[in-house]
Parts: C-alpha cells; sequence; structure tokens
C-alpha cells in the first residue's frame, strides 16, 4: 500500500506552533487583499466605460463558481502534495492574476477573475490540514477560532487600500499593489515556513504486508466526508448550506434593506457593512467559549447559535417598522452568530475529524456548500423582495434559521461519540 507522498509530523512547542499560525493567518488575510479589490474598484471600471453593468458582474459570478469548485478540487490535492507549497502557489498565482486585470485587455478579464477566484480557494484547504495534522493539540481550537479575524481584518484592509490607491491613481494601480502584497505574502510564507518544513514534512513509508480489508478501513478513516455519511451525520450538509445562506445572505442585503426601509443614504449603508465583518468576529468568540464551557459539543453550540439567530429574526420586523438602531443591531447579532456556526462547520470539526488525514478535503467539501448556499440565497432574497417586499425575506431568513436546528439537535449525540473517537486517535 502506497501511502501519500508527504506525510505531516505534529509540531511539539509552544513556539513553532505561533508561528505556523501567525504565518497561516498573513497568508490568509493577504489572500482577502486579492479577493476583495476587484468590488472595491468595480464602480471606478464600469464609469470608465471599460465594463458595462452586466460583465462587471459576471466577472463577480464567475470567481465565486471557481472559488467553490476550487475548495472541492484543492482539498482533494492538499490531502497528497505538499500544503506549504499549495499556499505559496496559491499567494503567488492570485498575485499574477492581479497583475494580469492591471495591464491585460479587459477582454479577458473574466478569465483573469475566475482563474483568480480558483488559486485563491488553494490556500484555506491546506492551512486546515497543517492546522489538523501539524499544530500542537493544545492549540488547535483556539487557533480554529482566532484565524476568523482574517476576514474583517483582510477586507478592512482591501478596501482601504484600494480607496487610498484610488484617491492617488487609477484603478489599475489598485491591482499592481494588492499584487504586490500577494507576492510579498507568498514569499514571506516560502522564507517562514522553510524551518518548519522540516519538522513536518517526512516521506511517507511503503507498506506491502497490509491486507486489503485494513487498506479500505484506513481509507475510511482518513477520509472524514465518509466518515459523515457512515455515521449517519450527513444531515449536517442541511445546517451547512443554510447557515451560508444566512451568513453572506443577510450581509449581501443590509445595504439595500437599509436603504429601502429607513431610506438612509448610500454612504450609511455602506458604513454598516464596512463595520458587520468587526462585529461578527465576537460570532467566533462566543461560540468558542459556549462550546467550551457549557456545552462541550460542537453541534449543541452550533443549534443554540441558530436559535439565537431565530430570536433575532423574528424581532426583526417589527424593528425595521420603527427603530434604525434596533435593526442594524439585530442584523449584526445574526451575522455574528452565523459567522459563529461558519467557524465550527468549516474550522473546527474538519480539524478535529482530520487529525490524522482528511481535514483539507472536508473543510474544501464543506466551505463550497457554504457557498452554494450564500450565491441561492444572494438570488432568492433579491426575488423575494422584488415579489414581495422585505417583510417576506424577513420570514424567509427566519425559516431557514429555524429549518437548521433540527438535523443539529439530532446529530449532536452521534457527534460526540464521533468526536471522542477521533480524540482517541490522536497521533
Amino acid at each position: 500500500m502506497k501511502l501519500q507522498d508527504r506525510t505531516c509530523a505534529r509540531l511539539h512547542t509552544y513556539v513553532q506552533g505561533r508561528t505556523l499560525f501567525l504565518l497561516c493567518w498573513t497568508a490568509y488575510a493577504a489572500a482577502y487583499i486579492g479577493r476583495y479589490n476587484y468590488s472595491a474598484v468595480m464602480g471606478a471600471i464600469i464609469s470608465e466605460g471599460v465594463l458595462s453593468l452586466s460583465s462587471a458582474g459576471a466577472i463577480s459570478t464567475g470567481y465565486f463558481i471557481l472559488y467553490a469548485t476550487g475548495q472541492i478540487v484543492s482539498g482533494l490535492i492538499s490531502q497528497k502534495i505538499s500544503p506549504y507549497t499549495m499556499i505559496f502557489a496559491g499567494l503567488a498565482l492570485s498575485g499574477g492574476c492581479n497583475f494580469g486585470m492591471a495591464w491585460l485587455p479587459s477582454g479577458v478579464m473574466p478569465l483573469l477573475w475566475a482563474a483568480n477566484g480558483f488559486f485563491q480557494a488553494m490556500v484555506w484547504p491546506p492551512i486546515v490540514r497543517l492546522f489538523a495534522e501539524c499544530l500542537p493539540l493544545a492549540q488547535q481550537k483556539k487557533a480554529c477560532v482566532n484565524i476568523s479575524s482574517t476576514t474583517p481584518v483582510g477586507t478592512l484592509i482591501s478596501y482601504g487600500l484600494s480607496a487610498i490607491l484610488l484617491s492617488v491613481a487609477t484603478w489599475h494601480t489598485v491591482f499592481w499593489g494588492c499584487g504586490i502584497v500577494l507576492l510579498a505574502a507568498a514569499i514571506l510564507w516560502l522564507l517562514g515556513t522553510a524551518p518548519l518544513r522540516s519538522l513536518t514534512e517526512i516521506p511517507a513509508l511503503m507498506d506491502h504486508e497490509v491486507t486489503r480489508q485494513n487498506c479500505v478501513a484506513e481509507e475510511k478513516r482518513q477520509n472524514p466526508f465518509l466518515v459523515l455519511a457512515y455515521t449517519g451525520l450527513f444531515w449536517l450538509i442541511v445546517p451547512v448550506v443554510l447557515h451560508g445562506a444566512l451568513k453572506d445572505g443577510v450581509t449581501s442585503w443590509v445595504p439595500s434593506m437599509l436603504q429601502s426601509n429607513f431610506a438612509v443614504s448610500p454612504a450609511f449603508s455602506a458604513a454598516v457593512s464596512m463595520v458587520l465583518p468587526l462585529v461578527n468576529l465576537s460570532g467566533a468568540f462566543a461560540a468558542n467559549w459556549l462550546d467550551r464551557h457549557i456545552f462541550h459539543n460542537e453541534l449543541k453550540t452550533a443549534g443554540v447559535l441558530f436559535v439565537v439567530a431565530c430570536m433575532t429574526l423574528l424581532a426583526l420586523p417589527g424593528a425595521v417598522s420603527c427603530n434604525l438602531p434596533i435593526a442594524v443591531v439585530l442584523l449584526s447579532v445574526t451575522t455574528a452568530a452565523m459567522l459563529g456556526v461558519n467557524t465550527i462547520f468549516i474550522n473546527v470539526i474538519p480539524v478535529q475529524l482530520g487529525r490524522d488525514g482528511g481535514a483539507a478535503f472536508l473543510s474544501g467539501a464543506l466551505n463550497a456548500i457554504t457557498y452554494a448556499g450564500a450565491a441561492a440565497a444572494t438570488w432568492g432574497v433579491g426575488a423575494a423582495a422584488d415579489f414581495w417586499g422585505w417583510n417576506a425575506v424577513f420570514v424567509l431568513w427566519f425559516l431557514m434559521a429555524t429549518a437548521a436546528i433540527l438535523p443539529l439537535a439530532l446529530c449532536a449525540k452521534r457527534w460526540s461519540g464521533l468526536a471522542a473517537e477521533a480524540s482517541e486517535r490522536r497521533p
């Protein structure tokens, strides 16, 4: 039986684990800078007549399709090759796509930005694998929570850097600048992880004495996505899809909802949208605290966060009819709760199940499913608002949050046993 070409050993000291986490944090935050810069300059590109509204939107759609597809592909590939090499390649190639957006003709922009989505997807699955297989066990869960801070920090830096460069130059400069940031992050990753690679990457061995039955058992054990199916936890796909629909669906439509219901300025609604990622980060830390100190079960914790979202969404129509600050608070609590759920599904569960293999694939697959839910919700909310008004949207959000609770309740006990079994297999 031939195992994967390279396997990962676990680091043993706190300093080594912290170094690996900080390098992963920097790499993933840099990836956000080369992701949201297009949204920041899209208005300038359209105003110059380089792209039409429809073609600009199609470029974003192409990005998300390739990003979701790339999560699954990268999850599979990163189980077979070095995660260090994969993250470097993802950052460097994404930087190259940003350079291409700056100087190549507009006709190739859709292809370039779609390719950027695929290359960006090469960063997250190998990070999850490194967390699962290389971080000291005592640092794993904290790292899974703290990595969530890359989302608001990377988003704000992307928009801030884009705004600064747009104020002094053209939109081309934004892509040049963000490409340089990505390339610098790739070089930092390559140099910074060199000592860690020698400690964690070891040659796999050939074992010709393993029976066919043991080979099948080993394959199942190292593919946690199959483990979920075999143990009856496949129903978790329902809350995974629904939390993606709420997390990104609510956030995407907050500006339009505020402008429609409160007649606020676009600047105010945009400011709320920029603050939401910072507020949402509290959801990740709240999920970690609830799991460690009260529930000791990730699925029970996720279920409680969905209950919180149900309560806030139930109160939202009344707040929208009379009070802007309360409505903003309720929306903030909803999206924060969903980021907490996201941390559990995309970070914590894959790392726990994949401590000895399979974490990258599981996280990539769940992340792709999350984005599918987000894409469907983004379109569905717009259609519902057009046909039936915003009250219908609030009801739809409430029903989605409610529908996620039952599968979590049914799977919580089984998950407890599966997590305990995974802990017993700690390498």
